[in-house]
């Protein structure tokens, strides 16, 4: 998210409590000088955040989504939660269950594995998030279904400090169809679950996590969970 000039935010501030304002009503500072202000008037007209309507400005409707993310009292846009598809593949070969296990090759967690994750898009649903990142990450295709959420709060085990802040849809596919295809961003292989301690030796959180998170699969009912969960981590 885009961090303007305080300026700027001073004058989103004063249109997020008002329908439309005039020239003289949107200076922050009355002392401030007019080619000051103008530029920095423009510069959120030019960046489709505000909008001259005759004599009176207003914000967009990208400006007005842009706005509520403001902490009023601080004058700054507030960091948001990330919000993503957390996908398990489940197959049958031979009469015997295997799981897409995948390991990460980009930071953060650079060389973890689990199961793979994509962000929810703007404007996106999350099973339609899932099956995106299905095909996009590994060429399967299959219908989703979601099992749980995971609200992380991630914390740097040395410093904690709060590095992130995520809700995770854990979701399920079922027996997908296609190829699956190598990625640069990560590593797919199918593992039958008791070589799990055998192959997954790097999770996200801890192997006795990551085989709750397996059990909980195991167990879905078709109920839908919320779990808030404060993780300290050295692999960020």
């Amino acid at each position: 998210m885009k961090q303007l000039h305080n300026t700027q935010l001073e004058i989103l501030k004063k249109l997020l409590f008002a329908s439309s304002l005039r020239y003289a009503r949107l200076k922050p500072d009355p002392e401030m000088e007019n080619n000051q202000f103008n530029f920095h008037l423009n510069q959120l007209i030019d960046g489709g955040y505000v909008i001259k309507g005759g004599r009176n400005y207003g914000l967009t409707n990208f400006g007005k989504e842009y706005a509520n993310r403001m902490d009023t009292d601080q004058t700054i846009i507030a960091k948001q939660s990330k919000i993503s598809a957390w996908v398990c593949c489940i197959r049958t070969m031979g009469g015997k269950k295997q799981y897409l296990i995948y390991t990460r090759l980009k930071q953060p967690f650079y060389g973890c594995q689990g199961f793979m994750s994509g962000k929810v898009a703007y404007g996106e649903k999350v099973l339609e998030a899932a099956k995106r990142e299905l095909k996009e990450e590994t060429g399967l295709q299959g219908n989703a279904q979601i099992v749980s959420i995971k609200h992380f709060l991630v914390f740097d085990k040395t410093t904690n400090e709060l590095v992130e802040d995520k809700f995770m849809f854990l979701c399920l596919v079922k027996n997908p169809t296609g190829k699956l295809t190598a990625n640069n961003e990560g590593k797919y292989e199918w593992v039958e679950e008791n070589k799990f301690k055998q192959y997954v030796t790097n999770h996200f959180e801890s192997f006795p996590a990551f085989m709750k998170q397996v059990e909980e699969i195991k167990s879905y009912n078709g109920q839908v969970s919320l779990q808030e969960i404060n993780h300290w981590s050295s692999k960020f």
